[in-house]
């Protein structure tokens, strides 16, 4: 009867799929696709276009919920631990009637005859160990006899007592006889190779005592390995008779085999319920990485349609951009040569001219008069006018106050408007703006009319000027940027060193005491 007492392993669970980690443990999937993270090398993947239409939308797949499956798989796992519970109650029965309990007779045999089996695997064990010496020793003779046939091979003699024999007698040969020079040359070499095999017979007289060595050697364990074969074959004896102690208390209880088949038919059930928890149990597992694998799939899809739609983006912007620059590009060629560079010259002219060479009453009055010529010049003259003869009459302020009774107040003074010079000041900007031109700005206001002079010149110049021949404008701004950028970052490094060195007083950390000390790193108004 076999002993059927331990429950049944579950089946080898199926790798789970990680919930940050692509599906690598698919079945199907696993050599296509994912990463091999030991070897640190992609595996090939399934192109995801054989998967998903990447030029239609996609529809999201919501990703398995993973507490959701171990909470399912915990249940299954409580159902396994109670079918187990229930199988070991049952199988407890099933030892009891059988005698399977060490204080009955049939148990305390049982344990007798498991002790016996215990002590024969364990001398099993110990011949193994034998044979394996024994394996060892006739490798190492065999290899010590394949190396003295070598050796053997290429002698002539393998005695040394020979060797030294043949070497006397072609010595004397050669002394005694009389023979030519290629003759004598080849008994020279002979006895050469006469002498180098002395070292190889003396390395085989060495071989052959360690041969004789192993010999004795396997000798020994050969007979370790028949004592140890004829201890196996008592207690194999003494296993034969003990069980034939046990198979006679069993027949005796032969009455009670109903009882036992009907306790082993729960027990099977039992055990076929444990599996189909299995099962389900792998089930679930295959179904969860399946789910998995499609969302991992769909979110490759949507990544690969999303770059994709960047790709072509990117590329209809770049388009867009090159059309731009292009058309940009044409504007260019199609504008007058250095055309900001002539309306600065024009506009530095007229601010000069309106600021420090004309007055600014004369100036308004004119603007004025021209306005109103201009307003004439738009009127349209009235014929059969109703209120011709009439002439148009404003009403004071001072009016209103007397047709109420109240007396007229005093009349205030007008203050005069001095006609003072102006006074000849050039901001920070301006001198920018002269740079841009590579001019230099009036200093004070007996030069201006030389420079707006000069920059009507200058504007006369540039527009005979070739397109590229000169540096515009933009460029000396862009150049101008860069060199106090640079210089800025050669300053702060200079600061950095003087507060480790000695004091400067035109460093940017040194606050001026008085209102007309200025720091060499700030900028200055120009004034005369």
């Amino acid at each position: 009867m076999t002993d059927e007492t331990a429950p049944t392993a579950p089946p080898a669970a199926e790798p789970v799929v990680d919930d940050a980690s692509p599906p690598e443990n698919d079945a199907n999937g696993a050599a296509a696709n994912g990463k091999n993270k030991d070897n640190k090398g992609e595996k090939e993947q399934v192109p995801i276009e054989e998967l998903y239409d990447l030029s239609k939308p996609i529809k999201r797949i919501e990703r398995p919920s993973k507490d959701e499956q171990n909470a399912a798989i915990a249940a299954i796992d409580a159902e396994i631990d109670t079918l187990r519970a229930e199988r070991n109650v049952v199988q407890k029965k099933i030892d009891e009637a059988m005698g399977k309990q060490k204080n009955t007779p049939i148990g305390r045999e049982r344990d007798a005859l498991n002790k016996l089996k215990n002590r024969k695997g364990l001398m099993i064990e110990q011949k193994r160990q034998i044979r394996a010496r024994l394996e060892i020793v006739k490798m190492k003779a065999d290899q010590l006899i394949g190396q003295q046939k070598n050796a053997r091979s290429t002698m002539k003699f393998t005695n040394l007592a020979d060797i030294e024999k043949e070497i006397a007698r072609l010595q004397r040969k050669q002394e005694t006889s009389s023979m030519s020079l290629s003759d004598e040359k080849k008994l020279i070499k002979d006895i050469e190779a006469l002498q180098a095999s002395r070292r190889t017979a003396e390395e085989l007289k060495s071989k052959q005592g360690d041969l004789d060595t192993i010999k004795d050697d396997r000798k020994v364990i050969q007979a370790d390995l028949n004592a140890k074969d004829k201890e196996i074959d008592s207690i194999q004896k003494e296993i034969d008779a003990q069980s034939k102690i046990l198979k006679d208390l069993v027949d005796k209880q032969s009455s009670q085999r109903g009882t036992v088949d009907e306790l082993m038919k729960q027990r099977d059930a039992l055990k076929s319920d444990i599996d189909d928890k299995f099962k389900e149990k792998n089930t679930l597992r295959t179904e969860f990485r399946e789910k998995t694998n499609d969302w991992y799939h769909n979110q490759r899809a949507i990544k690969a349609q999303r770059q994709m739609q960047y790709e072509e983006e990117k590329k209809r912007r770049e388009e867009e951009k090159a059309a731009y620059l292009k058309k940009k590009e044409e504007e260019e060629l199609a504008k007058t040569p250095y055309e900001e560079e002539m309306a600065l010259c024009e506009y530095l002219a007229d601010y000069l001219t309106k600021t420090y060479l004309t007055d600014a009453q004369e100036e308004e009055a004119k603007k004025a008069k021209e306005a109103e010529e201009k307003a004439k010049a738009d009127v349209v003259a009235v014929k059969d006018d109703p209120f011709a003869g009439f002439k148009a009459f404003s009403k004071k302020p001072e009016d209103e106050v007397n047709y109420f009774g109240k007396g007229k107040g005093k009349k205030k003074l007008k203050a005069k408007k001095s006609s003072k010079a102006p006074t000849f000041s050039l901001s920070l900007d301006l001198f920018d703006q002269f740079g841009l031109i590579t001019l230099n700005p009036p200093t004070s206001l007996d030069g201006v009319a030389a420079s707006v002079e000069e920059l009507k010149a200058k504007k006369q110049w540039y527009s005979e000027q070739p397109r590229g021949s000169v540096p515009t404008a933009k460029d000396i701004r862009k150049a101008n940027a860069e060199a106090a950028a640079k210089a800025q970052s050669k300053g702060a490094k200079a600061g950095n060193k003087g507060k480790k060195g000695n004091f400067s007083i035109s460093n940017e950390d040194f606050a001026p005491l008085g209102t007309g000390a200025v720091s060499s790193g700030t900028g200055e108004n120009w004034l005369s």
